[in-house]
């Protein structure tokens, strides 16, 4: 069966130029008001000329990909304070968070480009929803956001997930592209319909 990625419909996407230092730091924040369970995402991925993908598990920083009692999957240890990371280091996020009722920010996925090998050129930032009984779209999540920050905290991109995005269960929110002269913030804005592998298998 043929499947192509829902794209939100809009202006191409527009790049940010960032700073020329390769070792900056970013910071994605997801926040939701509901007892329903959303998960930040992120990849290690290459892109050349085709598409950013990844092709290892180890470029994989999602919660899907933790090591589990019993579980034949899955690489990521689980830190004693529930956060995990991809094992350069170069992606950290603070844990797994099942509802979005007890924090303002709810995950947050660090970015430090320092650790990012020389193969990376592209990382791709994406939010799903876990569907506990039955699948679910941003439209039934009131509240629901994501924004990227620059290590000063200035807001490089921002979306409301519930208002922009709602037949979807799926978003990739942008991408960061580090090229020769630096860093650059692509706010992507591609909306899915599917699950963790769907989206993916877009990237690999």
């Amino acid at each position: 069966m043929l499947q192509l990625p829902l794209e939100k419909n809009g202006q191409p996407p527009k790049k940010l130029s960032l700073s020329l230092n390769k070792a900056s730091r970013f910071i994605v924040e997801l926040w939701w008001k509901t007892e329903h369970d959303l998960d930040a995402h992120a990849l290690l991925a290459t892109n050349s000329g085709q598409g950013a993908k990844v092709d290892a598990f180890e470029k994989v920083l999602s919660t899907y990909n933790c090591k589990r009692p019993g579980s034949q999957s899955g690489v990521l240890a689980v830190n004693a304070n529930k956060s995990f990371n991809t094992p350069d280091g170069a992606l950290h996020h603070s844990g797994d968070s099942l509802d979005g009722r007890t924090a303002d920010i709810d995950e947050v996925i660090t970015i430090d480009g320092g650790k990012i090998g020389p193969e990376v050129n592209e990382i791709p930032i994406f939010v799903t929803i876990h569907p506990r009984s039955q699948p679910m779209t941003f439209r039934e999540i009131p509240d629901a956001g994501i924004r990227i920050k620059d290590d000063a905290g200035k807001v490089l991109g921002e979306f409301q997930l519930t208002a922009e995005f709602g037949p979807f269960n799926a978003v990739q929110m942008g991408s960061l592209i580090i090229g020769a002269n630096g860093w650059e913030y692509a706010a992507v804005g591609n909306g899915f319909t599917g699950d963790f592998n769907t989206v993916l298998g877009y990237f690999s």
